[in-house]
């Protein structure tokens, strides 16, 4: 078997673990946006990217592998401090995002998305929210977070952009930093549900299904029937699920 095919398992492994959740959240953040452009491709597939960034991908998948292959031999010190490697040597790759989700098998695969309420861009701050969001689907974090700050960056008193800021900010190891910018919103916006939506999603993240809940029903009642309001109760079904 591949190094490769191996990385898959593993990382399959970890999502079998908590199932039902990791479905929902699947569902729960499925873009409905009309694209008018494809995805931003990884570093792999990316022809415009640099020489030492390129290597730097490579490297990081090389680490991701080489932890594998230390934990599958009993060697799970060597094996984190490999994967730590890959995320330090190439954080914008998706080799770091799997890297972070075996450090961490008992959350969610990957990182929190941030989840659009809009199903059309109309407006600069939007197209940045949406690129964010594509570059978040082909697991390239800081690509997505410059792409929020932008968005903040026009629109500094928008909630959706503030909201998509924070939660790119997520970090398994230090989650504390999405948390304290993205928790103040509930009380700058009261009523913006997609505040209280996206903090329901990040706790799912952090493993506290219970508060993940009442921000949830808290989202849902926000507007049961907008796109973030389904999106909360598809969510609040899964938790219910054994």
């Amino acid at each position: 078997m591949s190094a490769r095919a191996r990385v898959w398992i593993v990382v399959g492994l970890a999502a079998v673990a908590a199932a039902g959740t990791v479905v929902g959240v699947t569902l729960a953040t499925r873009s409905d946006v009309h694209r008018q452009a494809g995805k931003p491709p990884p570093f792999v597939a990316d022809p415009t990217a640099r020489t030492e960034v390129a290597q730097q991908v490579r490297e990081a998948l090389v680490q991701l592998e080489l932890g594998l292959a230390l934990a599958f031999s009993g060697q799970q010190a060597d094996a984190t401090r490999a994967w730590q490697a890959a995320e330090r040597v190439q954080p914008d790759s998706p080799s770091a995002v799997r890297a972070q989700d075996l450090r961490h098998p008992g959350s969610a695969p990957g990182l929190p998305p941030f989840v659009p309420s809009f199903t059309r861009v109309t407006n600069v701050v939007q197209a940045h929210l949406l690129r964010g969001s594509a570059y978040q689907q082909a697991l390239r974090p800081v690509s997505a977070e410059r792409e929020f700050v932008a968005a903040v960056q026009a629109a500094p008193n928008d909630p959706e952009a503030l909201t998509a800021a924070a939660v790119g900010l997520y970090d398994k190891d230090r989650p504390a930093t999405a948390f304290s910018r993205l928790g103040p919103l509930v009380r700058r916006f009261p009523h913006a549900q997609t505040v209280r939506f996206h903090l329901g999603l990040l706790l799912i993240y952090f493993g506290d299904m219970p508060r993940a809940r009442r921000e949830l029903a808290l989202a849902r009642a926000q507007g049961p029937l907008t796109s973030l309001g389904k999106r909360a109760e598809t969510l609040l079904q899964a938790g219910r699920n054994p």
